[in-house]
């Protein structure tokens, strides 16, 4: 009998193991997918991020999101952020909110509604939830809607 409580034991610990790791960042998946599509991620450079922080008045690393660039332009190592730029504007591109999770999401959310709104939160959730462009914690802000329903 202790083997099987055991047992029982082990087995639901691994099944709460996976709930919680899939309750993670939907990301991976959607970057995939694009990238499938041809696409690569810009990574920007830290004279740029300085440049948007003092723009935005906001660190980048204190957001309780990422913002991700991708583009099918052909980016050279040598290339300026304004070349990176505008060669990324020129082509296929999308970006795209990575929020920390999906509380992060609610929080964000929810901070727009009005206090009407905010009591019917969980319907308003729901539906938000099925646009083409939320998927979990990323949101899509431009680009190629149907790569990232896709993904969904």
């Amino acid at each position: 009998m202790k083997k099987f409580v055991a047992f029982v034991s082990v087995l639901l610990s691994a099944v709460m193991l996976f709930a919680l790791c899939a309750c993670g960042s939907t990301w991976g998946k959607v970057k995939s997918a694009y990238e499938k599509e041809g696409y690569t991620e810009l990574h920007i450079s830290e004279k740029l991020r300085a440049a948007i922080e003092e723009k935005t008045g906001e660190k980048l690393e204190d957001s309780d999101a990422t913002l991700h660039f991708m583009t099918k332009a052909k980016i050279n190592d040598d290339d300026s952020d304004a070349e990176i730029l505008v060669k990324a504007f020129l082509s296929s591109f999308a970006v795209v909110w990575e929020y920390k999770n999906v509380e992060a999401v609610q929080k964000a959310y929810k901070e727009d509604l009005n206090e009407e709104q905010q009591k019917d939160f969980d319907k308003l959730w729901e539906e938000y939830q099925k646009r083409d462009s939320v998927n979990g914690n990323c949101i899509l802000i431009f680009g190629d809607k149907d790569i990232f329903k896709s993904t969904k």
